[in-house]
């Protein structure tokens, strides 16, 4: 039977690709967004920046505070890099979400890559895809396998043979980033057979709630005890926790949450916090909820949050890991 040997969970963020120098250049796009999340409820910056004043985020825009938080990141991505090549899996699954990325007139609550291959390369930014075309190879029959179980229990699925055109790059076949990463950052490109599976925690109005998350997080790890082949599974979730406002006490809490398995706090968490770039935690509860099944306990790699405006925007970055 399948077996799970590895849990991941890790940001994608465009900031872990950047120079720090850069990140302030990021921020400029947080002050002309009108709809910024932050405590269940939205705000234009100049609202927040008044809200948030107190809390003295000028003093983690220093070039000097953004390179030490870049580095401790960039050292937090070797470390899953190191965990991952250690496992030595047969086969990963990749959970994370498109963002009008390959879905733009369709967008399905989940769905499966069940094809045979995962295209990737330029125009991809480059922390998200090496600098030549390359092909990752899918894994059909698993695909093909979990879809099946997750529809025997009660999971609606989209399932994909090939990679609808990226539209941000020029209608290239290229992964989404939040699968491109995994494959590029913690992979090193030399992927195994591998199943991308999407939810769209992203846009409403058919986001799956935090409590469907779980109980999809349920659905596939029966899916993957059920595959009746002698293999090695990492299960890899790509998603942040609070951006585009990075909140560190929210981060924290959910953090604890985590470690404990704690599903029924994470439900109780106002759905409302779920948004935005936000909603990216709900991505985490599968590898959660398998690893938990599995007795696995979490161990956070680091925690590290990066900010690019003195209104506190930026991301909370998490990179965590289970093993048996």
């Amino acid at each position: 039977m399948a077996k799970i040997v590895l849990g991941i969970a890790a940001p994608h963020s465009g900031m872990l690709g950047k120079p720090a120098e850069t990140w302030l250049q990021d921020g400029e796009r947080d002050r002309k967004n009108p709809i910024l999340w932050y405590r269940n409820k939205t705000w234009s910056y100049q609202q927040l920046e008044a809200e948030r004043r107190s809390e003295g985020f000028e003093r983690f825009l220093t070039l000097e505070e953004r390179n030490k938080r870049h580095a401790a990141c960039r050292k937090a991505i070797d470390r899953l890099r190191e965990v991952y090549t250690e496992a030595k899996p047969d086969v990963a699954i990749i959970i994370g979400k498109d963002q009008n990325e390959i879905f733009l007139d369709v967008m399905p609550t989940f769905a499966v890559h069940v094809g045979a291959a995962i295209e990737n390369g330029p125009p991809q930014r480059p922390n998200y895809a090496p600098s030549e075309p390359i092909v990752y190879p899918g894994a059909p029959d698993l695909a093909a396998h979990i879809s099946s179980s997750l529809q025997h229990d009660g999971f609606d699925i989209t399932c994909m043979t090939k990679m609808p055109p990226n539209v941000w790059l020029q209608n290239k076949i290229v992964v989404p980033h939040a699968y491109g990463f995994i494959y590029h950052e913690i992979m090193n490109d030399r992927a195994p057979p591998s199943v991308p599976i999407y939810m769209n925690t992203f846009y409403p109005p058919n986001q799956p709630t935090i409590g469907r998350s779980v109980e999809f997080g349920r659905a596939l790890s029966r899916a993957i005890a059920s595959w009746d082949a002698s293999v090695r599974v990492a299960l890899v979730a790509s998603g942040g926790l609070s951006h585009f406002v990075c909140d560190e006490e929210f981060d924290r809490s959910i953090l604890e949450m985590f470690k404990n398995a704690d599903l029924d706090a994470l439900q109780r968490v106002d759905e409302r916090s779920y948004q935005s770039g936000t909603s990216e935690i709900k991505l985490y509860t599968p590898v959660i909820v398998a690893m938990a099944e599995r007795k696995c306990r979490m161990t956070l790699v680091d925690y590290v949050p990066c900010y690019r405006t003195e209104a506190g925007t930026g991301e909370g970055m998490g990179f965590m890991y289970w093993k048996p």
